[in-house]
């Protein structure tokens, strides 16, 4: 029988040995080219928002970052309008207490019930009348069908809470005891309505509306204005003001009613600026105010504030505020981003590194291929990434 044949020559195994020996010088050159090693730094954050106060003066030619001045005019223009306020308080108020009774008449014979008849909730016919402070009211003439039960509303006497009592029996007020143990009524279901909340117009909403409808008009104004600025200059509702020359609500303080109508004649006076010159400038006074180991970081732009302080058309001279909100990061030290400091260090020793700089938060390691475990030797191969977030 023949089994084959096994090949144990010198040169077979010098094959395998420079395989081995290829694979080797492989893995090395791959590790020493691929090998990377990437050591992202999270700084310490500070969320600030500084005001900075500038002018505008429309003598001015250039912006002036060192006196905080900038060029622009202020134009001026009337107007009127009428705006619809719904923004109208509630108040609780008391008012009649109302509810449904089913009237049950035992006895044979109908029984007339005439509008206005007054009911009070008692415990049996003999204790009626001994203390009828709550009284309530038949809204309608009523039958009491003989030996049968008809469905009525009542509504309290009085203003008020104490008429809205729960499920129990009720007796006529003006009817005898007789008649009494033979026609009654229970109401099922609560009574409600004793207090309610009604839209009342009060002088604080006449004011607030005042100011609503003045903003209004000065937002309406700017619109007929913008066609009269340059491309580059920009109105805003925000550095606007309107001087109110008339002013009047169609309904007199507590009114109670769920809407009203505000009129405003008034002068509006608003600034032409380059938004890009004040905010670049504004952005520059703020780096002036931070500390000399801080940097900005990021200017939160979409809520950028800006606040109109004084204004005077006679003078062209516009004075304004500008809220700027801003993460401030602390200057790294050179020494943090040394990569020759750090080669050879695995993981837990770059964390143990890091965490001595108190101008850090964290760090993240992130090493390639996936058998590399510390920093490379060669530079190129040793990365930093600062993120805030």
């Amino acid at each position: 029988m023949h089994l084959g044949r096994y090949d144990n020559s010198p040169s077979r195994k010098f094959f395998w040995l420079f395989v081995l020996l290829v694979t080797i010088v492989a893995i090395v050159v791959i590790s020493l080219t691929l090998a990377r090693a990437t050591i992202i730094i999270h700084p310490k954050i500070e969320k600030k928002s500084n005001v900075i106060s500038l002018a505008i003066d429309a003598k001015a030619l250039k912006p002036g970052i060192a006196n905080g001045i900038l060029p622009g005019r202020i134009m001026e223009s009337q107007g009127e309008i009428t705006k619809d306020i719904s923004d109208v308080s509630l108040r609780k108020t008391e008012d009649f207490a109302k509810g449904t009774v089913k009237i049950k008449n035992i006895w044979k014979k109908d029984f007339f019930l005439q509008k206005g008849a007054q009911l009070v909730q008692s415990e049996s016919p003999e204790a009626v009348g001994l203390d009828p402070k709550n009284i309530f009211l038949l809204d309608n003439d009523t039958v009491a069908i003989a030996e049968g039960e008809v469905t009525a509303s009542i509504t309290a006497k009085n203003k008020g809470l104490t008429g809205n009592i729960d499920p129990g029996k009720f007796y006529f007020l003006r009817m005898s005891q007789w008649n009494r143990e033979r026609i009654w009524a229970e109401n099922e279901e609560n009574f409600s309505g004793g207090e309610i909340e009604t839209k009342v117009v009060s002088a604080d909403d006449i004011a607030r509306a005042t100011q609503f409808t003045a903003e209004e008009l000065g937002k309406q104004e700017i619109e007929k204005l913008k066609n009269q600025i340059p491309a580059d200059s920009k109105l805003s509702p925000a550095l606007t003001r309107v001087e109110i020359l008339e002013s009047r609500a169609s309904v007199a303080p507590e009114t109670t009613i769920d809407n009203f109508q505000m009129f405003v004649r008034g002068k509006v006076s608003s600034i032409v600026y380059n938004e890009k010159d004040l905010k670049d400038t504004a952005v520059e006074k703020f780096k002036e105010q931070i500390s000399a180991n801080q940097e900005i970081s990021e200017i939160d732009e979409k809520n950028i504030k800006y606040e109109l302080s004084d204004i005077s058309g006679m003078d062209g001279k516009a004075d304004v505020k500008i809220s700027i909100p801003a993460i401030l990061t602390p200057k790294l030290p050179s020494k943090m981003l040394d990569k020759k400091a750090i080669i050879g260090y695995n993981e837990a020793a770059l964390r143990e590194r890091y965490a001595k700089f108190t101008e850090i938060e964290s760090i993240e390691v992130k090493f390639f291929p996936f058998w590399v475990k510390s920093v490379p030797s060669f530079e190129g191969q040793v990365g930093f990434e600062i993120r805030v977030e």
